[in-house]
């Protein structure tokens, strides 16, 4: 195994490809708005190397199994494009159940389906994406199994929110097949087995060794299939990553043998999940479960998973702003939220900012984390002052996932991807730049600075 040391981080890494350049409805369930911790205490496993069984090669396009209205409920009242709708949080990642090519985007909110993708698969059958809060594949993309798409919402009919946070997947197949119509129609229950909401990928480490004028992705020899993760730096050479995996948190990191996991003991199946450095020895981890916010964290004794008493559903990102506590922004019902913990409890605040699309939030100095969105098909920042809290378009038309880091530069730093491939967004006193890094990306990626001028990513697939 190759072993190289660079200023950004140290690469761990067995293969690199190097590259220039740069019974209740819907309604009713959703009515309201030195040694590493995993050696220490959790077993070290073998990698799980085996795809998830599912009958006709689909998989869940969401990490929600939890359905509201059947197939059967929207044939027997009539709908015109019957699916099975999934009850999960606006901003929650929604994936290609097959791998096939993007031949429809709806990115207005005026008709009955909100936001929508239609996707055309090999074997001839299709699959509708209806009610979305943010499209990120562009029109013709080829999308591989378990590519991320979209974020789920509730758009349609002139609101962003008017059929309540969830996502509404129609599949047809046969020769007479449709988007949007009942040609074809079939329930998806009956095609897709149980498993993860996306296919099994190799965990890979992208860095750059000269301030990102060429990227390099090198093999850290892992398979995952995550339903959620996100990288922290934690002080030492190598990124960590915290990910949760069918229904449980591990911890997985680099060390001078090679990159290994460990089992945290926490079970956990969050729909939103930010690992964050708060400087002890181990990452802490906010997450939404079950309308929850919870608090994971590591001490000597082990684990521990603690209730913030907070109920929410959005999208969360996590930041040490230096207190004791993480602090958290909030994307949930079309606005953003200030969340902080205190001597006496966690408090939620408006920031007054509307928001319907991805977020990633930074420290970049100051009281309050700054906030990177994408929405309806631009990057915007979102800051805080003694003014209040404002939002900013980047001018930058993107469509892709985000992930935000600082750099010690002026600005954040975004790793970007879109349309299958990663990016480099970053500013300058010239405005805002997006560079190519050359490397494939699959939706399922965090970025973490570890020094160096430019962000790493970890990546699955």
């Amino acid at each position: 195994m190759d072993n190289s040391a660079t200023g950004n981080g140290r690469i761990r890494q067995a293969h690199v490809e190097q590259t220039k350049g740069g019974g209740l409805s819907r309604r009713t369930l959703i009515g309201g708005s030195g040694a590493l911790a995993a050696l220490a205490f959790g077993s070290t496993l073998a990698a799980p190397r085996t795809a998830f069984a599912a009958a006709g090669g689909y998989i869940y396009p969401t990490s929600s199994r939890a359905v509201s209205d059947s197939f059967a409920d929207h044939v027997a009242r009539g709908s015109v494009n019957p699916g099975t709708d999934y009850v999960c949080p606006t901003g929650t990642r929604v994936v290609a159940v097959k791998a096939g090519t993007v031949v429809g985007v709806t990115n207005t909110i005026g008709g009955s389906g909100g936001r929508m993708v239609f996707i055309d698969h090999p074997d001839g059958s299709k699959t509708d994406y209806l009610h979305l809060s943010s499209i990120q594949v562009p029109l013709g993309a080829q999308v591989a199994q378990g590519q991320q798409i979209a974020l789920s919402g509730g758009s349609g009919n002139g609101s962003e929110n008017g059929y309540g946070a969830h996502l509404h997947l129609a599949l047809h197949i046969g020769a007479g097949a449709q988007h949007g119509t009942r040609g074809g129609s079939v329930d998806f229950e009956a095609y897709v087995g149980a498993g993860g909401s996306s296919a099994p990928g190799t965990l890979r480490q992208v860095y750059s060794t000269n301030a990102g004028a060429s990227w390099q992705s090198g093999d850290t020899g892992m398979l995952f299939n995550p339903s959620q993760l996100s990288a922290v730096n934690m002080g030492g050479s190598w990124p960590q990553l915290m990910m949760t995996q069918e229904g449980v948190l591990y911890q997985v990191y680099g060390t001078s043998s090679g990159w290994t996991f460990g089992n945290t003991g926490i079970a956990s199946n969050p729909t939103s999940m930010s690992a964050v450095n708060m400087g002890g020895s181990w990452p802490a981890v906010m997450s939404i479960e079950n309308s929850t916010l919870f608090q994971t964290v590591g001490t000597s004794s082990g684990w521990q998973k603690l209730s913030t008493g907070l109920t929410l559903i959005g999208q969360i990102s996590a930041v040490n702003m230096g207190g004791s506590w993480p602090t958290i922004m909030l994307a949930q019902g079309g606005v953003l939220y200030h969340v902080y913990g205190t001597t006496s409890g966690w408090k939620v605040a408006s920031t007054g900012i509307a928001i319907n699309g991805q977020i990633s939030a930074v420290n970049m100095g100051g009281g309050v984390p700054q906030v990177m969105a994408i929405e309806n098909g631009y990057l915007y920042q979102i800051w805080g002052d003694a003014a209040g809290w404002h939002k900013q378009s980047t001018g930058l038309n993107l469509i892709g996932q985000i992930s935000a880091v600082a750099t010690g530069t002026t600005w954040p730093t975004v790793m970007l991807d879109q349309g299958g491939a990663l990016y480099r967004v970053w500013a300058d006193t010239s405005g805002w730049h997006v560079q190519p890094t050359g490397i494939s990306g699959t939706g399922r990626f965090s970025a973490v600075y570890m020094g160096g001028g430019v962000p790493q990513v970890l990546k699955i697939g």
